[in-house]
């Protein structure tokens, strides 16, 4: 079973008369549509494909505009609640027990001089964000401006596109082996491509999740499509309108444990889901079960594609593997060039 937050503990414990007013205070709120908010709430992931309808914020809401200068906004409150809201600025959290919800998030005005994300939770800071029904959407994309990215987050029911990648997962470089992510509900697409890549010498590899280490990582009941859309004054990527891999698991910074990849409907990308074992580690064990498969990947020639795709068949071990469906007609995917699964050696 996977050792999730207990998610529902959105008030801090013990905070005394002073620390509760003080997280009112720093609560905003406009009244939202209680039937579409509670409809919305007991969706349970994985029992329905998230859409437009299902995800951003909620039809009906009236959002107040924030923080409109756009500079970046930290977060050091224990306990904050920023809530029907339209945030300019990227969001540096910092703090515990923090609240995004139904808000449109539209990042900074300006470039960001290094990655980051429109939420930021790299921070050792950071513990047990809930970022939930929210439109990310940039007003100035770049190659260094991904949805939300870190560690110790709930992402739940949010509509993300138009970002370099959708969603990061990784442990804090040279903090504690946990992640401590779960990803629900959520709605990727359209990713938009950099010709101008500093990482990358043929353009970004626009992934709507990338996994790069930790333990503890659920992923489950998303509609995820590696599609991009070229940004301003770049230059059309090679691939056309494919991404880099719409679920990446690697372990670049961590090695993977306590791994879930369920229930998703993925598709496009020049690979649906990539398992990379990398040097740093022996083998990388994951579980990858019951998600819904298209057909819309990159063809390499002659009709050659990767749905899914598992670098290292010694050091992989995939459990689930062939419970992975064709959305189309719901048969499951089989190894072989035509048939889903490939493994390259």
């Amino acid at each position: 079973m996977i050792n999730s937050h207990d998610f529902t503990r959105r008030k801090a414990l013990g905070l005394g008369m002073a620390g509760v007013l003080g997280a009112l205070s720093a609560t905003f709120a406009v009244a939202q549509p209680a039937t579409a908010a509670t409809t919305r709430s007991s969706l349970i992931p994985g029992t329905y494909k998230p859409s437009d309808s299902t995800t951003g914020v909620i039809p009906g809401t009236t959002l107040t505009p924030y923080n409109t200068g756009g500079a970046d906004l930290i977060i050091t409150q224990e306990g904050r609640v920023l809530q029907n809201l339209d945030i300019y600025g990227d969001i540096k959290v910092r703090a515990r027990n923090v609240v995004i919800r139904n808000c449109r998030l539209r990042g900074g005005k300006q470039i960001p001089s290094s990655n980051t994300g429109i939420v930021d939770a790299n921070s050792g800071s950071c513990y047990n964000l809930l970022v939930e029904d929210c439109t990310i959407i940039p007003d100035r994309p770049s190659h260094y401006r991904d949805g939300i990215v870190g560690h110790e987050y709930t992402a739940r029911r949010n509509r993300i596109t138009r970002t370099n990648d959708g969603l990061g997962v990784f442990n804090r470089p040279g903090g504690p082996v946990q992640a401590n992510v779960t990803i629900e509900g959520n709605y990727v697409n359209q990713l938009t491509f950099w010709s101008n890549d500093p990482a990358h010498s043929d353009g970004t590899h626009n992934d709507a999740i990338q996994v790069q280490g930790g333990e503890n990582i659920r992923i489950v009941g998303n509609t995820l499509v590696g599609s991009i859309v070229t940004g301003a004054g770049s230059a059309p990527s090679p691939r056309g309108t494919h991404g880099g891999c719409t679920i990446m698991l690697q372990q670049n910074v961590a090695k993977l444990n306590n791994v879930l990849v369920e229930k998703n409907w993925v598709d496009d990308g020049q690979t649906s889901i990539n398992i990379a074992v990398g040097s740093k580690y022996p083998d990388i064990v994951v579980t990858v079960q019951n998600n819904f498969l298209g057909r819309n990947q990159y063809d390499y020639g002659s009709g050659s594609k990767y749905p899914v795709r598992i670098i290292s068949r010694s050091r992989s071990k995939v459990t689930g593997l062939f419970t992975n469906k064709w959305e189309d007609n719901n048969v499951n995917l089989a190894e072989g060039r035509n048939l889903g699964i490939r493994y390259d050696s």
